[in-house]
């Protein structure tokens, strides 16, 4: 809709007088000492304007032939707010998700085969972009690996691992240990005889010339068998600990 004036109209816009009361409207008296109020050419060109305005407002050009513009105008308006509403929430949520609840770099454990949603990445030593992910960037660095040494970095791997407590060694890798095991057992042979050993078991040094003895005229010498677990296998004595009970779950990192 636009301006339609059909009987009387002028170029000129109405003025509202300074001195004008603006009161209320009235049926008049029954006696007729009081007119009733008649709408005059200010409050005709108000409601006018009001409405054009709103039809603008609404990203319309006014057009006197269309009578349904108020109500698109209003719908666009509607629809404006709306948009804008949601994408505030949006905003909020992430921030709330990725900054302010969850710190960046922060792991956590999720009993699922992928990540809960965008925010967390599977701690399985990939490298990922420095760009992408800055936050998380700022708080590990290369730490974990340097990725191409330039664009991206790596995550901390953490599948078919254990985490371990630190403060200044934060970052470091610790590779799997079991507790040595180490023995010897001495044993009497011929001098001459054969001997033999193999695994974790290997003989000492020399014969002992003080442990023999006689049998049916001839000496028997004691020669030192020794047992050392780490011959066998480099993973014994590398570290204090035994594997305990555990539950397999997924470990993730927020970006």
């Amino acid at each position: 809709m636009d301006r339609i004036f059909l009987s009387g109209a002028v170029q000129n816009e109405p003025n509202i007088p300074d001195d004008v009361d603006p009161g209320y409207p009235t049926d008049g008296s029954s006696g007729g000492g009081i007119a009733s109020t008649v709408p005059g050419a200010i409050w005709y060109n108000a409601v006018m304007m009001e409405l054009i305005n709103a039809i603008k407002g609404g990203g319309i050009t006014p057009d006197r032939h269309d009578n349904a513009q108020l109500d698109a105008a209003i719908k666009a308006q509607i629809k404006t707010v709306n948009q804008a509403l949601s994408d505030a929430v949006a905003q909020i949520q992430a921030k709330v998700a990725q900054v302010e609840v969850v710190p960046p770099g922060a792991i956590m454990f999720f009993p699922t085969s992928s990540s809960p949603n965008a925010n967390w990445l599977v701690c399985n030593g990939q490298a990922v972009s420095r760009s992408a992910y800055a936050n998380l960037f700022s708080v590990i660095g290369t730490k974990y690996g340097s990725g191409n040494g330039s664009t991206t970095f790596n995550l901390p791997y953490l599948i078919d691992k254990t985490v371990w407590g630190g403060q200044s060694n934060v970052g470091e890798q610790r590779s799997a240990g079991l507790p040595n095991i180490t023995g010897g057992i001495k044993v009497a042979v011929d001098s001459g005889g054969e001997r033999n050993a193999w695994g974790a078991a290997y003989y000492g040094g020399a014969y002992d010339p003080n442990f023999r003895h006689m049998n049916e005229g001839y000496h028997e010498w004691g020669n030192e068998i020794v047992f050392d677990a780490s011959r066998s296998n480099g993973i014994y004595g590398r570290s204090g600990t035994v594997q305990p009970p555990a539950l397999v779950l997924l470990p993730c990192i927020h970006i």
